[in-house]
């Protein structure tokens, strides 16, 4: 039995005992259980699990004639007033205006892990937020996401999508998911630190190296990281460092086993990594007690210089420190013959939850986020969302917005049309592989570990998702 399975078949037992019989949105007349943020105080209502599913004709237009509106809800970990109004405003306001048969608002879980074992008891959002594909395939192994496949050629959503988004969405030749967040790792600089210093942003591995040893003789951190809040954080430094360092070829091999993962290339990237790490670059050795809320708070007040992180950032940076003076790049050329690389990712997917009694619905309302272009603009604009993945998206139709963060969409738009890219492992990796990943890469850093240990154990999960052809495709 899988790793992921057995993950979630605890979480079923747990979910059992929490839940009991409650479940997704639905229009009949039983009384719905309240569930209240942990965080926020916050609370939706989610009724009860209809006994009988769905009809298969059931639409936000026609499903509820007798006048009773059908309740949908979608998560969202957005716990921060700023950075939840936008997405409430523009993409909520716009779904109940659009289906006015739907009552339908976002589910707001301060902790993944809540609403993880609300849906493995049977309940929880009818629409699922979740990290990306690696992390819909747990959900779709567990029987918890619906396949999408179905609404996919009702709706042409493979004309919709971009191809290479649409393609790590399928799994055992299924789609369970939309993918949502099209963003990608880079180097974020707080420049007001760099200007009072006379640094300037490197471009090579050897100015990068210079410039981090200069900032520790400063007194400052050169690059800030923190996973204590989530380990998995982990994979934003790997990821970025295997596809700039090692090259995005060389990881495209690895994925695809046409080479090992212990290949001294990709052993080499992890190497870097720990030699950062024993030198004090990477938040002076600290990184374990460190939230990732608290790595950007070093970046943005100035106690450290810079940040590998995703594009992600960029909002958050102008909302929560509008007066933190910043810009986002592609990572210095770690490799010259490589080039510049901008490591991709689906950073978000939107699955449905098996447990819904309105998949029907909630395909619906995807369409619409994803075909109103209107819509959609105006959600990127006023930072509601990023950009999604589609055909139809126009950079040059981004305005409106703070200038750093049009430029950080920029410097991805240019990316992705000079197809320099690279491979983030919540989108391309094997789940199990990105799993072990994750859980070990402190015992690297630690010296518990060595880096060809790490790389040569990731292997044996490589093998398993190419055998069982869950490997995602690699554009």
């Amino acid at each position: 039995m899988k790793k992921n399975i057995n993950k979630l078949a605890a979480i079923c037992l747990t979910g059992a005992m929490v839940i009991g019989t409650a479940g997704c949105g639905n229009s009949g007349s039983k009384e719905p259980a309240t569930d209240t943020n942990s965080e926020t105080g916050e609370s939706t209502q989610q009724a009860e699990v209809a006994e009988e599913p769905a009809a298969a004709d059931d639409t936000a237009s026609d499903a509820a004639g007798d006048g009773e509106k059908i309740s949908i809800t979608m998560s969202t970990y957005l716990t921060n007033d700023s950075q939840r109004a936008p997405l409430l405003e523009y993409v909520g306001g716009a779904i109940n205006e659009k289906f006015p048969n739907v009552d339908f608002e976002f589910k707001i879980y301060s902790d993944r892990q809540n609403m993880f074992v609300e849906v493995a008891g049977g309940a929880g959002p009818d629409i699922l937020d979740l990290d990306g594909p690696t992390d819909v395939v747990e959900f779709a192994d567990a029987g918890k996401a619906v396949d999408l496949t179905p609404y996919a050629e009702q709706y042409g959503w493979d004309s919709v999508i971009s191809e290479w988004a649409y393609n790590t969405s399928v799994y055992d030749g299924k789609l369970y998911s939309m993918p949502a967040g099209f963003e990608g790792m880079g180097m974020y600089y707080n420049l007001g630190v760099m200007e009072e210093h006379g640094w300037s942003i490197p471009s090579n591995l050897e100015e990068l190296e210079s410039l981090m040893e200069e900032i520790k003789g400063a007194g400052l951190i050169p690059l800030s990281f923190g996973n204590a809040n989530y380990q998995g954080a982990v994979d934003h430094l790997y990821s970025t460092l295997l596809s700039c360092l090692s090259g995005p070829d060389v990881v495209k091999q690895a994925i695809n086993g046409e080479i090992k993962f212990d290949d001294p290339k990709m052993v080499a990237s992890i190497e870097k990594l720990k030699e950062w790490w024993d030198k004090g670059y990477i938040m002076d050795q600290a990184s374990q007690t460190v939230t990732q809320d608290d790595q950007l708070a070093f970046l943005a007040d100035g106690r450290a210089v810079m940040s590998i992180c995703g594009t992600w950032w960029g909002p958050q940076i102008v909302q929560t420190f509008p007066d933190c003076n910043w810009t986002f790049e592609l990572m210095p050329v770690l490799n010259e013959e490589a080039g510049p690389i901008f490591p991709l990712a689906v950073g978000e997917s939107y699955a449905v939850n098996a447990n819904t009694q309105h998949p029907e619905i909630c395909a619906e309302i995807l369409n619409f986020l994803y075909t109103d272009m209107d819509t959609f603009y105006t959600a990127v604009n006023n930072g509601a969302i990023q950009p999604f993945p589609i055909e139809a998206f126009d950079f040059e139709k981004l305005e409106g917005m703070d200038e750093k963060v049009l430029h950080m969409n920029e410097v991805m738009g240019e990316a992705s049309a000079d197809n320099i890219i690279g491979y983030c492992s919540w989108s391309f990796w094997p789940s199990d592989a990105r799993t072990y990943m994750n859980e070990n890469f402190d015992a690297v850093l630690l010296g518990s570990l060595t880096p060809q240990e790490y790389m040569a154990n990731t292997q044996q999960y490589i093998d398993e998702g190419l055998e069982e052809g869950s490997t995602p495709i690699l554009p």
